[in-house]
């Protein structure tokens, strides 16, 4: 039975010498990858983040197979450098966080929210660091903040505290007080790329203890290349 679906775009490999293996993160049906057969033809579709509307057939498969894939909304980002790497760094993020058929319906619409902001985002400095914040938001894994005052965060209990704790990983200083900043959704400064890197290394550790497989991200070195 063939299924209309909407879908983010998240990654295609070849297949044959016109078809593609692609990967979908779908409304209704969560992670999907599908044969593609023409795909190559259908290519200004298939950009990270493009949202599109989908339909494929198959059932009880790890490999389904797509007839068509239809923009849904023009995006301009993917002609951006900047916006372009950064797209590649949220579908890897994603791609990393779910696992295949597991539906989520709000995580869909935040990405959905995210593709917008990115479309329409000026400045793109903290445009990483708060998309990761979202992740933990919607994965339940958001950082605790208890008192403002408190200065070490925990990365193994996924909270701020007082004092460092010697028997767990703690970390505190300027990277660590911008985030909890931002977790606090407090008014800031943007601060040099130093402490935005720093910031956004620290969050990618902190993933990668509560998320299974969450680790060795490619796109993050080229990412760290084009954001002053």
């Amino acid at each position: 039975m063939k299924t209309t679906d909407k879908a983010i775009f998240i990654h295609r490999s070849p297949y044959s010498s016109n078809s593609l293996i692609t990967t979908f993160y779908t409304e209704k049906n969560g992670l999907q990858r599908f044969v593609f057969k023409g795909g190559k033809k259908k290519s200004h579709a298939l950009f990270p983040l493009a949202i599109s509307e989908i339909s494929y057939y198959g059932r009880n498969s790890e490999l389904l197979n797509l007839t068509d894939a239809t923009l849904i909304n023009p995006l301009s980002f993917q002609f951006n450098p900047i916006k372009s790497t950064i797209a590649y760094f949220a579908v890897e993020v994603l791609q990393k966080c779910v696992q295949q058929g597991d539906p989520d319906l709000n995580l869909f619409n935040l990405m959905v929210n995210e593709v917008d902001k990115l479309e329409d985002a000026s400045n793109l400095h903290l445009f990483p660091v708060e998309l990761m914040i979202q992740f933990a938001y919607r994965l339940g894994i958001y950082p605790l903040v208890d008192e403002e005052d408190m200065g070490y965060f925990n990365l193994d209990t996924g909270s701020y505290q007082h004092t460092d704790s010697q028997s767990q990983r703690c970390l505190s200083g300027e990277a660590v007080a911008f985030l909890k900043q931002l977790l606090l959704e407090e008014s800031i400064e943007i601060p040099n790329k130093t402490i935005r890197e720093e910031a956004l290394t620290i969050l990618l550790n902190y993933f990668s203890i509560h998320i299974p497989n969450f680790k060795n991200l490619k796109s993050y070195s080229i990412l760290k290349e084009v954001l002053d």
